[in-house]
């Protein structure tokens, strides 16, 4: 049994490994995400390459080179069941990904459902150069959460849905080959439509 002098010089390699450790350890820290001013000048009326990373959107213009890119925060909807870091704020930019063309509203206003996997809520998308065609899903988009809107359903009940402007064009298909079938297709204004292959 280890008593007093012997006792310390026990528990001192412990406690200068675990400070040791603590010092190497990397501290957490939030993602830099881009400024509006940024995205606005980059990415408004334009298409961009969206990269792999699945929790943050790694996004860059198509003539930057490869190592240059910008952080946005993926669109995860609005509610109850989105946790509080995830709540957009008004004036925020994300992108929405997995997003799929419900109906539409108006010339340039769909109903869509975007979000994450495991939830799709509504939203209005706003469109400004980008017509669909039809139903279908969305290649990744840049936009800007405007707030939400008062909808009154079928049975009178109302509901808020919240209201996305489209800030860029969609996103450059990187996989290889053409656009697959379940993505909606589009137009855009003059030479853009050269970045899809349907």
């Amino acid at each position: 049994m280890l008593h007093g002098k012997h006792l310390w010089l026990a528990i001192l390699p412990l406690l200068v490994g675990f400070a040791a450790a603590s010092a190497q350890a990397q501290p957490v820290t939030k993602p830099n995400y881009a400024s509006a001013q940024l995205v606005e000048s980059a990415f408004r009326g334009h298409s961009f390459i969206l990269g792999d990373d699945s929790q943050i959107a790694d996004v860059r213009a198509p003539d930057w080179s490869a190592d240059r890119s910008v952080k946005l925060r993926f669109w995860f909807g609005t509610g109850q069941l989105v946790p509080p870091e995830f709540q957009p704020k008004k004036g925020d930019y994300y992108v929405i990904s997995e997003s799929w063309i419900d109906r539409k509203l108006s010339d340039k206003e769909l109903l869509i459902r975007a979000g994450n996997k495991l939830q799709k809520p509504d939203a209005v998308l706003v469109t400004t150069k980008t017509r669909y065609k039809g139903p279908g899903m969305i290649l990744p988009t840049i936009v800007q959460y405007s707030g939400t809107r008062t909808f009154t359903r079928e049975d009178g009940s109302k509901v808020d849905i919240a209201v996305l402007e489209e800030v860029s064009l969609p996103a450059q298909w990187t996989k290889g080959g053409r656009i697959p079938p379940k993505y909606a297709r589009f137009k855009v204004n003059g030479a853009e439509n050269l970045r899809w292959s349907f």
